[in-house]
């Protein structure tokens, strides 16, 4: 995939990612930015050969919150 076309797909899944964060756990916006953009999901998720991006907001945020909470990141089997 093109870095352009990866680009867009990251901004969407990241905009996603941060709105069910807001939505589920109740924190502003700039608190659940600064969460994502600095979480290791992160790091891994904006590497489009990771494939992580395939996953739904619900799933991502899901890992993040385990990684915020256990200091540890887990994947879903595929």
């Amino acid at each position: 995939m093109d870095d352009a076309r990866f680009a867009a797909i990251l901004e969407i899944k990241v905009s996603g990612l941060v709105e069910a964060y807001m939505r589920l756990d109740g924190v502003t916006l700039k608190d659940a930015l600064v969460a994502v953009y600095h979480s290791g999901l992160y790091k891994i998720l904006e590497r489009e050969e990771t494939k992580l991006w395939h996953h739904s907001p619900a799933l991502l945020r899901d890992c993040m919150m385990n990684e915020l909470n256990t200091g540890h990141l887990e994947f879903p089997d595929e």
